[in-house]
């Protein structure tokens, strides 16, 4: 019985083969959208390439290592599902964007502490004392449509508690599930500038229609649509082709008709609308929602007295913003 007891002592004193194994990561960057256009129908997108290093120390006999490279929530959504940058503003605004494994888009970045998601695994073998190195790239698009988001400088940040590699030690293969020791850590933030747009979203043709020689102070009118980024102060101009700036252009026939037909542009309607040209003292203005705004442009002939023909003219629409 001494005997049994002394050998067990012996054994339990002996220490066992070491698993230790040094990971890093480097090149770490900004994943930075640059300029975004908050009316553009298709995200922006970007990417971050980094690099890791792994080696296991001198006695170690471990054969391969699990490293999973976590992403978890971002720091303004608290999501991983739903990521956002913030800008304070104002207004204070909020910008969606989604990290991805691949360039495809299609699986997300997420981290082996948040449900429903998981990360992506390298699985290294490390047969000697010599650094086992590799990359890895993340995608990053931004969701849309985001039309209400204001101008102005978007950030989110992910920290050492978000953003790590944790390593999973296997002493005959590398194992296929992420362990829990923390390897490493890798933080970054995330940037766009969303950036003052307007867009023209349509612009109706304004007809009179078939009208007789003896009709005077025709008016008709039709409308066009202009979408701003929001919280975008603009104005909307027009300005017919012989170069008024106050609205009042003329319609010229066709062939060798020389007759040319008068008319008034105008925001409101009637013959004595309010002109409306392209200076400071007869334009539209406006203030951006990221929404399509109509507006109503009238026009107003004096009279029809002329060679009987169709008449036309192109008028020119300047948003200014």
């Amino acid at each position: 019985m001494r005997v049994r007891e002394w050998l067990l002592a012996v054994l339990l004193l002996c220490p066992g083969p070491g698993h230790a194994v040094t990971c890093s990561v480097s090149n770490v960057q900004t994943i930075n959208f640059g300029a975004v256009n908050p009316l553009s129908a298709t995200g922006a997108s970007t990417s971050m390439t980094f690099s890791y290093s792994c080696a296991k120390q001198v006695g170690d006999v471990l054969a391969g290592v699990n490293l999973c490279f976590n992403i978890g929530a971002s720091a303004v959504s608290g999501q991983v599902t739903t990521r956002s940058m913030s800008f304070a503003g104002p207004p204070a605004s909020t910008l969606n964007y989604q990290l991805y494994q691949d360039s495809g888009y299609s699986t997300v970045w997420g981290s082996q502490n948040q449900a429903g998601t998981s990360p992506p695994m390298v699985q290294l073998t490390l047969l000697d004392l010599v650094p086992v190195t590799g990359s890895l790239t993340v995608y990053g698009q931004i969701t849309t449509p985001q039309t209400a988001a204001a101008p102005g400088n978007y950030q989110d940040s992910y920290t050492a508690a978000t953003a790590n590699v944790t390593v999973n030690i296997g002493l005959l293969a590398p194992p296929t599930t992420c362990g829990s020791t923390v390897a490493t850590t890798f933080p970054f933030t995330v940037s766009a500038a969303v950036t003052k747009q307007c867009n023209i979203s349509y612009a109706n043709n304004v007809n009179f229609g078939a009208v007789n020689s003896t009709q005077t102070n025709l008016t008709t009118s039709n409308t066009l649509g202009v979408a701003c980024s929001n919280n975008t102060p603009y104005t909307i101009g027009l300005q017919p082709s012989n170069g008024s700036t106050a609205g009042s252009g003329v319609m010229k026939g066709t062939g060798s008709n020389t007759d040319q037909v008068p008319y008034q542009l105008s925001s409101t309607t009637g013959p004595s609308g309010t002109p409306w040209g392209n200076t400071s003292q007869n334009n539209i203005a406006g203030t951006g929602s990221g929404s399509t705004k109509p507006y109503t442009v009238y026009a107003t002939v004096p009279g029809a007295n002329y060679t009987p023909d169709s008449y036309a003219d192109t008028v020119t629409v300047s948003v200014t913003y």
